[in-house]
């Protein structure tokens, strides 16, 4: 079974102080890529979303556009998904595997057989699809239809009636 969330709280967390650590990071010539992996990888997404918050309140600007104007390539993809908060990776990437060109069927596999924990009461899954329709205007069962054919379509449409039902 897939887990996540494997990042443990760190016990000393200040959002202010590791905001000013990432903006000195991206401060001046050059970007300490060092610092600010280090600083993300050891901060929970909870962590990570409240140094987001504190930046905006401490600079007045957005943290992942500031990082996104400093970094590039896989990093900057990396350290993007490492500041978006679980749910709306989800949908991103749900969205993603099914447009376009192409199904990515190890997302869709990934996603929607793996996401058991509850989140709002929930379970992570029915909360996906709950909102997928009001970031992309589309439903997911829909989409999924139409992106997949056979048993694996007939398994993926189960797994999520499940979730609706469950």
């Amino acid at each position: 079974m897939a887990t996540r969330g494997t990042v443990k709280a760190s016990t000393n967390f200040k959002a202010s102080a590791d905001a000013e650590v990432l903006q000195k990071a991206m401060k001046g010539l050059g970007t300490d890529e060092d610092a600010i992996l280090q600083l993300l990888t050891a901060r929970s997404n909870a962590q990570r979303q409240e140094i987001k918050a504190a930046y905006k309140t401490l600079f007045g600007k957005d943290l992942v556009d500031d990082l996104k104007g400093e970094l590039g390539g896989k990093f900057e993809t990396l350290v993007v998904a490492l500041m978006t908060p679980p749910l709306t990776y989800d949908v991103t990437c749900l969205r993603n595997a099914i447009k376009g060109a192409g199904t990515d069927e190890k997302v869709l596999v990934e996603i929607l057989s793996s996401r058991t924990k509850e989140l709002l009461g929930w379970k992570q899954i029915k909360v996906v699809v709950f909102v997928f329709p009001s970031e992309y205007d589309d439903d997911l069962e829909e989409d999924v239809c139409g992106d997949t054919s056979g048993h694996f379509k007939r398994l993926l449409v189960i797994l999520l009636q499940v979730t609706l039902r469950g």
